[in-house]
């Protein structure tokens, strides 16, 4: 079993290595295609929309046919969606490849729910935050190799043909090293009991959005006493998404920066990422008051984020702010997550959390659109709305303190969030 998770810690690392060396180029290329900030976050926005429609519908598929092969589909097709973007060379091609990969990108919730099938409660959550650091890595250095092979000659095309051997490569090592699990659910019968609930929850968990559900789920909240906190994870989550958005297009109009520069960007955040995942839990103990630290992040949100939008020139002081912006989606994603549990009944956590990822699902397809609306009026918009939005939030805590009567010590260790 140490082997068949020590394969899939390495799929979890191709997996994000393949996305993250063509993601922080995608933005530029289509405007380099001739489209529009709002084309290219109508662009981005396609991927997130579709994946809220077949997440659910790919969840149910690994259900019947069983995880690795609808693993190795998945991989394959994802490939087949990054040639057809390499080679692109108009904006409905472009969009033909973000459909395909909206509708098959989902290897690394498979992935998870593979590894729940072969892992024992009690192993769960440490298996699954050794996939989620190996996954991490593999977004650490991708952005690296990506922006050094752009800046040769037909570096995009280049870069999308490395990514889709990266998931070609992906599938053969899933292919030769990961049993099937239908084939050992024999040896297995005594652990079934154990295992079918883990499985429930990471599926629950990883493919967590369908119209029933999220319908379901709405009316089963108890909204008089969460709605204000359900608002205020929107409102910091979407100002995030927002600015994040079209990150290279505004890096590379505002600075001129190379593709090779913003690969270091992106490896760069996060490196800060995984540095403060580490000490979150820290920086919560100190605090001992969840409510207090998220109130405090939402506040160096708002200052960061209007920083970033007044500043045009200074390249290195840009990069300034940047740093502090991770640090905060970090420790604030722990914090709200944290009052979350702390705030609804035992009896609701999962229902609570399962709708938390539902919201921000709808914010990541709607993000990329509006941040491309805005950017076509002023480049520095996306920070500054994004500022204005989490401002709203702050009014929020302060009109609502999300606080309770009771001080809890109870910590969401970051390795446990996606």
């Amino acid at each position: 079993m140490f082997q068949q998770n020590f394969i899939l810690y390495w799929s979890g690392f191709l997996d994000l290595f393949g996305v993250s060396m063509i993601f922080p180029l995608l933005s530029t290329h289509v405007r380099d295609l001739g489209a529009s900030s709002t084309l290219v976050g109508a662009i981005g926005s396609i991927y997130g929309g579709i994946q809220l429609i077949s997440s659910p519908l790919v969840g149910r598929w690994s259900d019947v046919s069983g995880r690795r092969f609808c693993l190795l589909w998945c991989l394959l097709l994802t490939a087949s969606g990054y040639v057809t973007l390499a080679i692109a060379s108009t904006l409905t091609f472009v969009m033909l490849a973000r459909i395909l990969n909206g509708l098959f990108k989902h290897s690394q919730s498979l992935t998870k729910s593979l590894l729940a099938d072969i892992t024992s409660k009690e192993e769960q959550s440490a298996v699954l935050g050794t996939f989620n650091a190996a996954s991490s890595f593999g977004f650490i250095v991708g952005p690296l190799i990506g922006g050094h092979v752009a800046e040769t000659s037909n570096g995009f095309q280049k870069v999308g043909l490395i990514s889709a051997f990266v998931f070609i490569a992906n599938s053969v090592l899933i292919y030769m090293c990961v049993e099937d699990q239908k084939k050992t659910n024999s040896e297995d019968d005594k652990l079934r009991p154990t295992l079918q609930n883990s499985r429930k929850k990471v599926s629950s968990a990883e493919n967590s959005f369908s119209p029933r559900i999220f319908l379901e789920t709405f009316h089963s909240v108890n909204w008089t006493k969460l709605w204000d906190l359900f608002l205020i994870k929107f409102c910091m989550g979407f100002s995030i998404i927002l600015f994040r958005s079209n990150f290279s297009l505004v890096m590379r109009e505002s600075f001129q920066i190379t593709p090779k520069t913003i690969g270091y960007l992106m490896s760069y955040s996060g490196c800060v990422s995984a540095f403060f995942g580490l000490l979150v839990g820290y920086i919560a103990k100190l605090y001992n008051n969840d409510a207090k630290l998220f109130m405090h992040m939402a506040i160096f949100q708002v200052v960061t984020l209007f920083m970033l939008s007044i500043i045009h020139e200074t390249f290195w002081l840009y990069v300034l702010f940047l740093t502090p912006l991770s640090f905060i989606t970090t420790v604030s994603r722990v914090a709200g997550t944290s009052l979350t549990i702390q705030r609804g009944e035992r009896k609701e956590i999962g229902t609570l959390l399962g709708f938390s990822q539902s919201v921000m699902s709808i914010a990541r397809m709607l993000g990329p659109f509006i941040s491309g609306i805005v950017l076509d009026i002023n480049k520095s918009g996306p920070a500054f709305i994004g500022g204005v939005v989490t401002l709203i939030a702050v009014l929020i805590m302060i009109v609502r303190p999300q606080g309770i009567v009771e001080k809890s010590t109870h910590i969401v260790k970051p390795e446990k969030l996606d």
